[in-house]
């Protein structure tokens, strides 16, 4: 099922945009795949991509680990939208006290992106080198992609939480999934599952089984920002929650308006849309494509990752691949997300 857009993935790959890749769609109860195409690497003999094949998530770590976290510990009241930094940070400074919580879920923040990696002696200096960044613009008046803002988020949940992030999220999350295969800082006896990345010139290897993104490897590999690795069967179950308003199962895994929070376009009038911590289809470009509705909510990963859910086509669509491999130089994924979710969605309305 779905010929034509496995088509277009398998010609994407053919092209070596990525050595590999896989796709997953649900739709109304049904799946259609998992489909894996190509290998994990271009190396001579590499392994064929199969349906359990693990990828570095990239920045869907931002919703599928940090702003569930987040959502579980306002539903525990450990945590508002309105809660400001200063109030967990008696050290900020006043130009970032009254910045928010939801501030940071919507990237509005008005905190930068930087490299700390390169800069800072120890993982312990980071939260205080986001507290002094300069602020790029007055909190709330626009939006501003950073992973910093994710970051910082991420240590907050930990005091709230009580507990290390990557902690929390497999108790509360993924261990009632049963998302066996998802996981921070994956074991040795994965990685013959997990897909390469890039060529890491401070090690002199390519990357399999650390988190490519290099400001979480820096913080040893679990941050608010990037860090969790997954299969397409593992997320289709975390889509499916998410369809089914935070049930699975016999599970509750979110309250029903808590879900609701995510299709909520908290920027409507900003230079981009944006719920709590996904992204929603705006005015300009969307990696959603054309014909998502602007009911859906979605995400990317640098790595070549995507998960986009539709409650109004009872719809998800997975799109997992490893494009930075052997570099990050290769950004066709970037135009080629939109045909995936169109032809997608055209052939669903056609079985």
């Amino acid at each position: 099922m779905l010929e034509k857009t496995r088509g277009l993935v398998e010609r994407f790959v053919d092209e070596r945009n990525t050595p590999g890749a896989v796709m997953l769609v649900g739709h109304r109860g049904k799946t259609y795949g998992p489909y894996p195409m190509g290998y994990t690497s271009f190396f001579p003999g590499a392994r064929p991509v199969d349906a359990d094949v693990v990828y570095d998530l990239a920045s869907l770590t931002k919703v599928v680990a940090t702003t569930t976290a987040a959502l579980l510990l306002i539903e525990d009241g450990a945590l508002c939208l309105k809660d400001t930094i200063g109030s967990f940070y008696k050290q900020t400074p006043p130009d970032k006290e009254s910045i928010t919580i939801e501030e940071l879920l919507t990237h509005t923040a008005g905190i930068p992106q930087t490299e700390f990696y390169r800069v800072l002696p120890s993982p312990n200096d980071a939260v205080s080198h986001i507290l002094h960044t300069e602020l790029a613009f007055a909190p709330g008046t626009q939006v501003l992609y950073s992973c910093l803002n994710f970051i910082l988020l991420g240590k907050i949940l930990e005091q709230c939480a009580g507990e290390p992030l990557d902690v929390f999220v497999a108790r509360n999350v993924f261990e009632p999934l049963k998302m066996t295969s998802t996981c921070y800082n994956p074991p040795k006896t994965m990685h013959e599952r997990i897909a390469y990345t890039e060529w890491c010139p401070a090690e002199r290897v390519f990357i399999r089984g650390k988190v490519h993104d290099e400001n979480s490897r820096f913080l040893g590999g679990v941050s608010g920002n990037a860090g969790l690795f997954s299969t397409a069967g593992d997320l289709a179950i975390f889509a499916t929650m998410l369809l089914q308003e935070g049930a699975y199962g016999n599970r509750q895994i979110l309250h029903p308006q808590s879900v609701r929070l995510l299709n909520t376009n908290y920027t409507a009038d900003l230079n981009e849309s944006r719920s709590i911590g996904w992204m929603m289809k705006g005015k300009g470009f969307s990696s959603g494509g054309d014909l998502i509705s602007h009911s859906a909510f979605g995400h990317t990963g640098f790595t070549g990752t995507s998960l986009w859910i539709d409650p109004e086509l009872e719809a998800y669509f997975i799109l997992l691949a490893n494009r930075v491999h052997p570099s990050r130089t290769n950004e066709g994924i970037i135009q080629f997300r939109p045909r995936f979710h169109n032809s997608a969605i055209a052939e669903l309305a056609r079985i």
